[in-house]
Order: structure tokens, then C-alpha cells, then sequence
């Protein structure tokens, strides 16, 4: 296996995305980076608190941790309400949260089902959304989820 690459796509996730929706008051560009940030790091520490797979039979335990914690991330960045101007952007990059989301559900299962084929493709569709997060993020102005 890949050095247990997922390891890196789980800890990229939480400091990827944010994006539009929720209610609320909408938020100017920097008060939007600055608490899309302080969840994503957040989440980002509680992920780095779960001990990284040593063994492909150790991957799925991780991963089934460490989805729960995405998923809250991505559902709590994507209740921020982006400056009007910048809602485009913000949805994209809740789509591809979604899409990261996704991908570690799928990696979770190929690494249960002892399926190679399947846990390199969830790998490589979540690094693509990953990437993309990524690229989105920066774009809106953030720092601690753009890395």
C-alpha cells in the first residue's frame, strides 16, 4: 500500500473546506476565513489525535474514526454564511468536502473489504477533491484550511 496515504488525505480534509448555506447573519470575507479557520483547526486536532495506521488491517479502524470527525467539520463549515459575492465559490468548495467525505467512506469500505483496487480509487478521487478544497479555500481567503 501507499504508505497509507490516506493518513495524509484525512488530516488534508479538515483543513480544506468550508462552504455557503446555513441561516444566519451572512459574514464579511475576513470574519468568514478567520471562523472557517478556527474549525478547521479545530478539527484538525482532534483528527491528529487519532493514531495513524501502522498496517493496512489498521486503516479502517482509522479511517472509521476519523470520519465521523470530517463529517461534523464539513457539516459545521458549511452552516457559515460566505459574503454574497463569494457564495459560488463557497458552495464548490462544499461540494467538494462533500465529495472528500465520500471518498474517505469509500476508503473505509475497500480497506474493510481488504479491496486494493477500491482503496487506491477512493484515494486518488479524494486527493482530487482534496486538491480542489484546497485551491477553493485559498481562493476565499483562508489559511488554516487551505493547506
Amino acid at each position: 500500500m501507499r504508505s497509507f496515504a490516506a493518513s495524509a488525505l484525512v488530516a488534508a480534509v479538515l483543513v480544506a473546506g468550508c462552504g455557503g448555506g446555513g441561516g444566519g447573519v451572512r459574514l464579511s470575507r475576513t470574519d468568514y476565513a478567520k471562523q472557517a479557520d478556527t474549525i478547521c483547526l479545530k478539527y484538525n486536532a482532534k483528527l491528529n489525535g487519532i493514531a495513524r495506521p501502522k498496517s493496512q488491517a489498521d486503516l479502517a479502524a482509522f479511517v472509521d474514526k476519523a470520519v465521523p470527525l470530517v463529517s461534523d467539520a464539513s457539516d459545521r463549515l458549511s452552516e457559515l454564511k460566505p459574503p454574497q459575492d463569494e457564495q459560488r465559490i463557497a458552495d464548490a468548495w462544499n461540494r467538494a468536502n462533500s465529495e472528500v467525505v465520500r471518498a474517505l467512506q469509500q476508503l473505509r469500505d475497500a480497506a474493510k473489504a481488504k479491496d486494493r483496487p477500491k482503496l487506491q480509487a477512493a484515494l486518488a478521487a479524494g486527493n482530487k477533491a482534496n486538491s480542489r478544497a484546497n485551491t477553493l479555500a485559498t481562493t476565499l481567503g483562508m489559511t488554516g484550511c487551505s493547506k
